[in-house]
Order: C-alpha cells, then structure tokens, then sequence
C-alpha cells in the first residue's frame, strides 16, 4: 500500500485533496487574490494568508467559531464568496470528522466544495495520514 502522504504532497492542477504539509505552497498560489482559510490552525501561526481565516476551535476567543456552528462556517464561506474570494481551502477535515463523524463531516465539505463550485472558485482540502482509504475514496467522490 502507498502512504497517503505521498499521493498528495506536491500542489497540483488535477487534485483537489493536498497534503496538510503543502498548505504554504497552496496559499502562495493564492498569494494575487484573495482566499478563504478554514483552519484549526490558531491565527498567530497563520501570516500569509491573503484573504479570510476562520479558526475552528472551542477556545472563547474573539477570532475562534467553535465546531458545532456549522451554520455561520457556512454564512461567512457564502458571503466571502459573494464578496471577492477566489477559492476556500478547508484544513480541518480530521478535527470535523473527530467532532461531527465521517458522514456529518462529509456532507458539510460537499457543501463547502458546491458553494465554491457554483461561484466558480476553487476549493481544496487538506489531510493527514489519519485518513483512511475508505474516507479518502468517498472524499475523492465529493471534491473532484
């Protein structure tokens, strides 16, 4: 069996689903226009970002949407689209899977990916090897 890591670490046209390791390579290529950042990456380790970052996170912090607010990811995703966002880049797929299950966590990134679809924007997803084959395939299903 290939290690996950090695069928996703080089940022390509074709795939959609990145290596979590190749996220500064994805954002530099949104360094000329704006992105959305869906991360669990708190805010101060994330500089370079040209656009939006929403941390999911339950710390009470001012920049912090706790997990189980689905619903405003979904409200800022639809208005940072309508509002000069180019792409969304969701690098928290295993954190959501943990939180809200396989099948919840599923259906949230294909609405994410059918939001950006309709714009015509891009959309990516970032993963570990903590995913398995079976999530990946069903991944593979939904984002490409």
């Amino acid at each position: 069996m290939i290690p996950l890591i090695r069928t996703f670490s080089v940022v390509t046209q074709d795939s959609r689903i990145i290596d979590y390791r190749s996220l500064p390579q994805l954002l530099d290529r949104f360094s000329n226009k704006e992105v959305l950042l869906i991360t669990r990456r708190p805010p101060n380790y994330i500089t370079d970002v040209n656009g939006r970052v929403i941390w999911i996170s339950k710390v009470e912090h001012p920049k912090a949407i706790h997990p189980s607010r689905i619903h405003v990811i979904e409200q800022i995703t639809w208005d940072s689209l309508n509002n000069g966002v180019e792409g969304i880049i969701f690098d928290a797929l295993e954190y959501m899977m943990i939180e809200h299950g396989i099948d919840k966590t599923l259906k949230f990134v294909g609405k994410l990916r059918d939001m950006a679809m309709y714009q015509n924007k891009e959309f990516y997803v970032t993963i570990s090897d903590g995913v398995d084959e079976k999530v990946l395939a069903l991944l593979r299903r939904i984002v490409e």
